[in-house]
């Protein structure tokens, strides 16, 4: 009898001391398996009440990594971590490329390093000074945000925080662009990046979009997960949408419309797509499902922050509008 009680106690200890073992090791695997992953954490649900409940989506899909995201954000990014960005340029430079790359760049920043703060990052387009200012007093400290604007900041206006980027024509005009920053924004630090036309010929769309990567500390899953996406959404940027290329539309236009120039050259690239086809492969990007699960960055998930909602049809109807009533530019489908 005292023999068999003594073989229980021991076998009571093993079992206590295999659970106490797997707690200790298992949460230290689950984490290599998402850092060294090459899929992105997609959280089925959203924060609520300061509260994480994120499943990832692959062998670890039934895994509760409240854990593993707290120990995540002990991990600190090199530039520190960033809530707040402008992003400046004039129209035709790209300026929404930089916007909503680093849009989604910080929300991404975010959800690595402080994901509590997830649900509240946003991204807006201001119009004007007097809107950009109003924007700036009411804007919260704790909340992440990317501001567009078109224009020059006040800089006494902007947070001591924010980053800046901008866009540029060439190399040149980027260095008289970081150069106003500099001298009117006293600041060189926190210049994320200067966008150029001539840059981005040369290193194309991955390229530019691992310079925001850089800025942002995005982990290589991260970037993979980026590249996809805006290779899909810069085709529908130009190809669909109320600011599509004006080649494009104008190659769409009725031939008795006012707007359309016949010398006007014709777009190489749109007639080649089956643009519904495009929209429904963007829609499946791992990145814009997991955008679309946070309400304040779905405007994100569009050829415009100014279109309609995409659903597999909206791009062919867009252009269909512009072909049969000669619609132009910014301009949605009841118009």
């Amino acid at each position: 009898m005292a023999t068999r009680k003594k073989h229980h106690r021991f076998v009571t200890k093993a079992w206590v001391g295999a659970v106490v073992a797997m707690m200790i090791l298992i949460p230290s695997f689950i984490d290599r398996i998402i850092l060294c992953s090459n899929q992105l954490p997609l959280p089925e649900k959203q924060i609520t009440n300061g509260h994480q409940n994120q499943i990832f989506k692959n062998a670890t899909r039934d895994q509760d990594l409240h854990d593993i995201v707290r120990q995540q954000t002990k991990r600190m990014s090199p530039n520190g971590l960033i809530l707040h960005a402008i992003s400046i340029g004039n129209p035709r430079s790209a300026s929404t490329l930089q916007f909503n790359a680093v849009c989604v760049s910080l929300f991404l920043h975010i959800l690595n390093f402080a994901p509590a703060l997830a649900n509240n990052t946003s991204c807006i387009f201001v119009g004007g000074l007097k809107k950009f200012k109003k924007k700036e007093k009411q804007r919260s400290k704790s909340n992440p945000q990317v501001i567009k604007m078109h224009f020059k900041p006040n800089c006494t206006e902007v947070l001591n925080d924010t980053w800046l980027f901008s866009t540029a024509r060439d190399l040149s005009d980027g260095r008289e662009e970081k150069s106003w920053l500099i001298d009117h924004c006293g600041t060189q630090e926190r210049i994320g990046y200067i966008q150029d036309l001539e840059t981005l010929s040369e290193i194309g769309l991955d390229g530019i979009l691992r310079k925001y990567g850089d800025v942002f500390s995005l982990e290589p899953h991260m970037m993979d997960a980026m590249i996809e996406y805006f290779d899909i959404w810069d085709k529908l940027r130009v190809c669909c949408g109320r600011q599509m290329s004006k080649y494009w539309r104008n190659d769409l236009l009725p031939t008795n419309s006012s707007l359309k120039d016949a010398t006007m050259k014709k777009h190489s690239l749109c007639p080649t797509l089956v643009i519904d086809d495009v929209e429904k492969q963007f829609m499946e990007t791992k990145l814009y499902k997991l955008l679309h699960l946070y309400e304040n960055m779905r405007p994100i998930n569009r050829p415009s922050m100014v279109d309609e909602v995409l659903t597999g049809k909206y791009c062919s109807e867009y252009n269909d509008a512009v072909k049969s009533r000669g619609i132009g530019f910014n301009q949605g489908l009841q118009t």
